[in-house]
């Protein structure tokens, strides 16, 4: 009898764990951040802060980090963060991720 209540036990842990493992595969992953573009006027530049700051069609003014990853193209060349700061003014297009923590993340940079 022992023997017959070990056995029950042992068959109903296992299918316990089985209807376990399908429930943990079933969460949903993390969606990816996919970017977004924001066309308008590259307002400041501050180099030391690695931030640029554009200006929307709308008047309203975006922040974005630069990061090392950041692509920076000024016409049909390739420029670094420092090289924006002559390029204030002008129209400026950013491709970014918006981060609930870490705020908007410039992608790409490219001035016309």
């Amino acid at each position: 009898m022992l023997t017959y209540f070990g056995i029950s036990l042992t068959l109903a842990q296992e299918a316990e764990k089985k209807e376990e493992a399908p429930a943990a595969a079933e969460k949903p992953k993390a969606a990816a951040v996919k970017p977004e573009t924001l066309s308008g006027t590259l307002q400041t530049v501050v180099a030391d802060n690695k931030l640029v700051v554009v200006t929307a069609a709308s008047g309203i003014p975006f922040n974005f980090k630069v990061t090392g990853a950041t692509k920076i193209k000024v016409g049909d060349s390739k420029a670094k963060l420092a090289d924006l700061s002559g390029a204030t003014g002008k129209s400026v297009s950013v491709k970014f991720l918006a981060e609930k923590k870490g705020g908007n993340v410039a992608v790409s940079i490219e001035v016309q």
